[in-house]
C-alpha cells in the first residue's frame, strides 16, 4: 500500500532546505556588505577629489551597483523567509558581486602601479585637464592610500560573497541528503467526535439503605436498629 504523505513533495523540499538553511548569516553579509558599498564609494569621491584623471576609471561609482543589489538582495531574502527560490536568486547576485569585487580589486592594483597615468582615452584626459577644475593640492600619494583602503574594503565584499555561496551549497547538500517525508499513519487520520453521557448520581445526606442480607428464610434483619425478625411462613 502506498503510503500517504501529509505535505506535498514541493512542501517538504522547502521544509528540509529552511531547517538546513541559518538565516543568521545572510542578516550578517547583508549588514557588511552595505557599510562596506557605502565605504567604497566615499573612498572614490576622496579619490576623485585628489585628481579625477590620474589613477581611476571611477570603477568604486559603477561597480557598487552590483554590491548594492547584493546587499539589498539580502535583506529581501530575510523577509522572504528563508524561500529556497529566493535563496537561488541570491547565490547568482553573490557571483556577480564576487566578479565585480575581483575587478575593483585589479584595477585598484593596477592604479596603485602606476598612479601618475591617465586610463582614459588621450581625449577624455585631454577634456579633463582643460576643464578647468581646481586642484586640491593633495600629493598623489594621498591617493595611493586610497586605493589601497579601497582594494581592502573590496576583498572584504569578495569574502562575503564566496561565504554566501559556501552557505547556499552547504545548505543544498543537507536537504538533499535528508529526504525524509512526514508521512500520514492511522493515528494521524482526523480525529472523530464520540459524544459521551455521564449520569451523575444525586447526593444524599444521609446513608442509603442496602438490601437486607437474609441468611434464613424465616427471618429478616431490620436496618435501623439490627433486630431479627421471624416471619411466619405460610402452611402449604
Amino acid at each position: 500500500m502506498q503510503p500517504t504523505y501529509l505535505y506535498p513533495s514541493e512542501v517538504d523540499r522547502e521544509i528540509q532546505w529552511r531547517s538546513k538553511f541559518s538565516i543568521v548569516i545572510p542578516i550578517i553579509i547583508g549588514f557588511l556588505q552595505m557599510i562596506l558599498t557605502f565605504a567604497i564609494v566615499g573612498l572614490e569621491i576622496a579619490s576623485v577629489v585628489i585628481s579625477p584623471s590620474k589613477g581611476t576609471l571611477y570603477a568604486g561609482f559603477w561597480l557598487s551597483i552590483f554590491f548594492t543589489l547584493s546587499w539589498v538582495s539580502m535583506f529581501i531574502l530575510v523577509c522572504c523567509h528563508r524561500s529556497r527560490k529566493w535563496a537561488l536568486y541570491v547565490f547568482f547576485i553573490s557571483i556577480l558581486c564576487a566578479a565585480a569585487a575581483i575587478t575593483l580589486i585589479v584595477l585598484d592594483a593596477l592604479f596603485i602601479g602606476d598612479i601618475t597615468r591617465c586610463f582614459f582615452s588621450k581625449v577624455i584626459c585631454t577634456d579633463i585637464e582643460s576643464s578647468g577644475y581646481r586642484r586640491s593640492g593633495i600629493p598623489l600619494g594621498r591617493k595611493v592610500q586610497i586605493l589601497k583602503a579601497q582594494l581592502a574594503m573590496a576583498a572584504a565584499l569578495l569574502a562575503t560573497a564566496l561565504l554566501y555561496m559556501l552557505l547556499f551549497i552547504l545548505a543544498s547538500i543537507g536537504s538533499r541528503t535528508r529526504n525524509q517525508r512526514v508521512v500520514m499513519h492511522d493515528s494521524q487520520t482526523r480525529p472523530q467526535v464520540i459524544r459521551r453521557t455521564e449520569v451523575q448520581e444525586p447526593v444524599q445526606g444521609w446513608k442509603a439503605t442496602s438490601v437486607p442480607v437474609t441468611y434464613e428464610p424465616s427471618q429478616l434483619e431490620c436496618p435501623h436498629c439490627g433486630t431479627l425478625i421471624k416471619l411466619a411462613q405460610k402452611k402449604r
